[in-house]
């Protein structure tokens, strides 16, 4: 490490020391509701998998398709069929070896948002029980495969007969949208995945098949992309036979020797782990002169815990208040981008698999100030995945013998 040479530090008495040993608690606390719509980077996420860590975890995707750039249909055109084409975003977690199976919903209710002009992961709309289509298939992540879904024929024969006679239904956007109000993706209660898939203004797209003839028989489709004019495409995640009694207000938080030193973060659900260090102003007793050089936070996941789940490899820490609201995010200094934890992952022994994020803008900053508030961060997985993946950690801590948490703080004392 460098620093400069002044006046103040010539004495001999000046020494660069480190410490680890400062306490560090953790809690689990949860989100009142995370915005999962008009996301820069969107996602159609559904499924459902069991956590034997922290329940049944579930995704459903609500969004709205659009009208095809060209209405006119040959007056011999005969209906064919009626598909919905969805192309994997490699995004999976879950049981990849054996079969799922994604269920297509019509919905009933029109997608409308709130006052901020946003849908939650908390938000719901009415749906028809009643299957819409379905497919069973075998996934195979990171392969970018596309996905066809077969609706129901009645509907396609019905919307085939609206461009036939040019029903004003079909006419304008919002006359087509107060007749199909959209789609929702859902799950079968046998599945133990959630997969995802590519959500930008051309998928997923619905196909209406038909064909006609032009001295030989010629197949084409009318193709209904998402409507993306307002984005109000969303996933809802939800938590169901919960292993561990999260707490139900923002506010509230789970100290970690009440969920066996253990914390939780998983995106999707709002579940995040705060840090708190109290007594963090105490170095300031120990040397009547001192300058902090570096601090690292490091994190350690709990043994065993990301066998079957991988570990999510962005997640980030933001500045909070008693409240558990997020605030400022870490950030490198250099390239003001915010901070990711480095993982470093240990697959043989899952002894040294940690994350690693530099605080000491943050350290620097709590020490410096003299308010009485406890210094606290805040963990969740990433701003580009945490809207829309319910990607999952489980961190030791402080208290336990392995899988713990270490605020590494190295200073200059003069």
């Amino acid at each position: 490490m460098t620093f400069d040479i002044g006046s103040k530090y010539v004495d001999v008495r000046t020494t660069i020391r480190y410490v680890d040993t400062l306490t560090v608690k953790s809690y689990t606390v949860k989100l009142d509701s995370i915005r999962t719509s008009a996301l820069n980077e969107r996602s159609i996420t559904a499924g459902k998998y069991h956590d034997p860590e922290i329940g049944d975890v579930s995704a459903t995707s609500f969004f709205r398709v659009g009208l095809p750039g060209n209405k006119v249909l040959p007056t011999d055109a005969v209906y064919d069929s009626i598909l919905l084409v969805m192309v994997d975003d490699n995004f999976f977690m879950g049981d990849t070896m054996n079969t799922f199976t994604l269920q297509v919903h019509r919905l009933m209710q029109t997608l409308k948002a709130r006052d901020d002009g946003f849908l939650y992961n908390t938000s719901s709309f009415h749906f028809d029980p009643a299957l819409f289509g379905s497919v069973s298939y075998t996934p195979r992540p990171g392969t970018d495969d596309t996905l066809n879904i077969r609706l129901d024929d009645s509907f396609g024969q019905e919307l085939f007969d609206l461009f036939m006679t040019k029903d004003e239904k079909i006419q304008t956007l919002d006359n087509f949208l107060n007749y199909f109000n959209g789609l929702v993706l859902t799950f079968n209660e046998s599945d133990n995945a959630i997969q995802g898939f590519k959500a930008a203004e051309a998928l997923p797209e619905m196909k209406l098949f038909y064909h006609y003839s032009d001295v030989t028989s010629v197949s084409r489709f009318l193709s209904f992309p998402i409507n993306s004019s307002n984005f109000l495409q969303f996933n809802r995640f939800n938590i169901d036979n919960p292993v561990v009694e999260f707490p139900e207000n923002q506010k509230d938080k789970l100290y970690a020797p009440l969920t066996d030193n253990k914390t939780y973060v998983q995106g999707g659900t709002g579940i995040a782990t705060r840090f708190e260090i109290p007594y963090l102003r105490n170095l300031l007793e120990l040397h009547e002169n001192m300058q902090v050089l570096r601090a690292e936070l490091v994190l350690e996941p709990v043994r065993n815990t990301y066998k079957l789940f991988k570990l999510p490899e962005r997640i980030s820490l933001y500045i909070t208040d008693r409240l558990n609201r997020i605030g400022s995010p870490m950030r490198d200094e250099i390239s003001g981008e915010i901070l990711t934890g480095n993982l470093v992952i240990d697959n043989l022994y899952q002894e040294e698999t940690s994350y690693t994020f530099d605080v000491t803008s943050f350290i620097m900053q709590e020490i410096s100030i003299g308010r009485d508030n406890v210094p606290a961060l805040l963990l969740t997985i990433s701003p580009e995945d945490q809207n829309k993946y319910p990607s999952r950690l489980i961190l030791g801590s402080q208290l336990r013998k392995d899988n713990t948490v270490k605020l590494k703080i190295y200073y200059m004392s003069y």
